[in-house]
């Protein structure tokens, strides 16, 4: 299709009207050898998906797409990205969102406005001998027109919230913008500014958290993100250090 997307240098789009799932898409671009930079964006999926296999409801109106990169590092640093693209992506929504709106980062890698889920991404890759990367897809999805109504926790979209007149070209331009703003600077920089930026709008730093594991469940303070993104617990007088979970209040 015909999009009128700019997107910065050196990124490639393919766009298509609909599509199983991005993430796919640039999967098996990857698998084909293409190269860093392509960004696969669809008007809708019609087999989106979100973290731990759980179904992306995706229809037309929000906005699906998947960055394929292949950062020269070893797996556990490049799923510090996640927090670049959560980030980037709060930023895009509340450029857009009424003055004072709260938009916050909810560890790992959504976003929510007024505390409800608005984005969520979803990271896959394959890694080569010795732990390096051969890709990394990054997958985003926001939603503008459309949310789900019957969910875990509670979900909403730009439109809900006040935003005026947004296109998913619009928001897919902001949103590449700014993350290779903070490629850039995590690759020049390492993780420490995407940390400081990303733990001033991370959602309820300090305040007790349930965080819900693969065999447990723990309650406690939400005490600090490590300098490698890891979420820091202070669970009955310990301090727990965890690196995949979903998080509740």
């Amino acid at each position: 299709m015909t999009t009128g997307v700019n997107l910065p240098s050196p990124y490639k789009l393919l766009s298509y009207d609909s599509i199983d799932s991005t993430n796919e898409e640039a999967k098996r671009l990857a698998a084909d050898g293409a190269p860093e930079g392509i960004v696969v964006w669809a008007r809708e999926q019609t087999a989106g998906r979100g973290r731990r296999g759980r179904e992306w409801v995706s229809k037309a109106g929000n906005l699906y797409c998947s960055l394929l990169l292949r950062p020269n590092c070893h797996a556990f640093k490049a799923m510090q990205l996640s927090f670049i693209a959560s980030l980037a992506m709060a930023d895009t929504a509340a450029s857009v969102l009424p003055k004072g709106t709260f938009v916050n980062c909810k560890w790992p890698n959504d976003v929510l406005v007024e505390g409800r889920k608005i984005s969520g991404i979803l990271l896959e890759s394959k890694t080569v001998p010795l732990g390096g990367m051969d890709w990394l897809v990054i997958g985003v999805g926001l939603n503008i027109k459309h949310y789900p109504e019957d969910v875990e926790f509670p979900a909403t979209s730009l439109d809900r919230e006040g935003a005026k007149d947004v296109t998913p070209e619009i928001l897919l331009e902001n949103f590449t913008r700014r993350f290779l703003a903070g490629y850039v600077t995590w690759k020049n920089l390492g993780f420490q500014p995407t940390r400081k930026a990303w733990l001033r709008r991370a959602a309820w730093l300090g305040q007790e958290i349930t965080v819900r594991l693969e065999r447990e469940t723990l309650k406690g303070e939400f005490k600090a993100l490590d300098k490698d993104g890891a979420l820091i617990l202070l669970h009955e007088g310990n301090e727990r250090r965890i690196t995949a979970g979903d998080v509740f209040v």
